[in-house]
């Protein structure tokens, strides 16, 4: 769950750095917007991933036989 948070963070933080530089040097803007976009990738991909380990879990512990 901590990974969630880095990754979070981290694409936050590229993408607001690419805002501030578009004005500054642009090609160092494009860099951080894919940073940013291939951090939202690695964060839907970990939370996908989540989902399915509880899902499998909860498969093991189901007690609706009873």
């Amino acid at each position: 769950m901590k990974l969630h948070y880095i990754v979070l963070s981290g694409a936050l933080f590229a993408q607001i750095a690419g805002y501030i530089f578009l004005f500054i040097y642009w090609p160092v803007s494009i860099g951080l917007f894919i940073i940013s976009f291939l951090g939202v990738i690695a964060l839907v991909l970990l939370l996908i991933k989540s989902r399915l380990k509880e899902k499998k879990e909860d498969e093991n512990n189901d007690y609706r036989d009873y």
